[in-house]
């Protein structure tokens, strides 16, 4: 008879074993929600094991940014997500892998382009600005920009031609009136760096920056609708109700807003 050490191990500690073994596997499952490794990998292997088959690392799937995993909780089976300036594909990749969702990106950065191809994201290697106006009215249910309105050279006509190309539009950007701001200004007389804002004056790419309350204006003088806000409270996404007694417009490092125009209203 096999003593007890010679006998094959555990179809869970079999899995337990192989999943340690996968690059970025612990910030995956803690992406998708598993809280620790004791959290039954057996219900997850199979999913893993398809995974790996495709030869990719977890941890190019892991949320790299805040706005993520709240994009993450738009998106129906078949919609169609369009990221501008989607630099290296994360949030491609997340969504294309986790969703039934048709994906498709853009970037004039062309080591971002080439990364992207290399993880199998569909891109684009253009100027989003004249990518958008090639593109016909309402065939995409989302346009996204993370953190990318503030480079732009016109800011205003990008996100009407995303409101006319997407059914939803999906903006973050960093808020310029944050209190660290006012303060550096005030006091220090100079362009403020902060965690949102990196950048000295003579290399910023940050040309066209705006506060909480200048894109709420925005939305009004062009009768667009806010369908759901968040802010980033020193490191907190806190859900944003326009117009309620928080004034995250002094407080909030950054926003990310969902709108759409008026005359498309969101379903329930």
């Amino acid at each position: 008879m096999k003593s007890k050490a010679n006998q094959p191990p555990a179809k869970s500690d079999l899995d337990a074993e192989a999943l340690k073994c996968l690059p970025g596997v612990e910030d995956f499952l803690r992406a998708i929600g598993v809280k620790s490794n004791d959290s039954s990998f057996s219900a997850l292997y199979q999913r893993v094991a398809d995974f790996t088959k495709s030869g990719k690392d977890f941890s190019e799937h892991a949320p790299k940014r805040w706005e993520d995993p709240l994009i993450e909780t738009l998106v129906r089976p078949n919609d169609s997500i369009l990221d501008l300036g989607c630099g290296e594909g994360d949030l491609l990749a997340r969504l294309s892998y986790q969703h039934d969702v048709v994906v498709q990106g853009v970037d004039r950065d062309g080591d971002a382009v080439i990364r992207c191809i290399e993880r199998g994201m569909p891109v684009c290697h253009e100027d989003l600005e004249r990518f958008l106006d090639a593109l016909p009215d309402q065939c995409y249910t989302y346009a996204v920009l993370e953190q990318t309105l503030q480079t732009l050279h016109a800011p205003l006509k990008t996100l009407r031609q995303m409101l006319r190309v997407a059914r939803w539009c999906v903006v973050s950007f960093p808020n310029f009136a944050h209190w660290s701001v006012r303060l550096a200004f005030s006091l220090g007389g100079r362009m403020p760096v902060t965690s949102s804002l990196p950048y000295a004056w003579h290399d910023t790419p940050n040309i066209h920056l705006c506060s909480i309350t200048d894109f709420i204006d925005w939305t009004e003088e062009d009768n667009i609708n806010i369908v759901k806000a968040w802010a980033l409270v020193e490191g907190k996404v806190l859900d944003y109700v326009v117009g309620g007694e928080n004034d995250y417009n002094i407080t909030a490092d950054q926003a990310l807003f969902v709108i759409e125009r008026k005359d498309f209203p969101y379903p329930n």
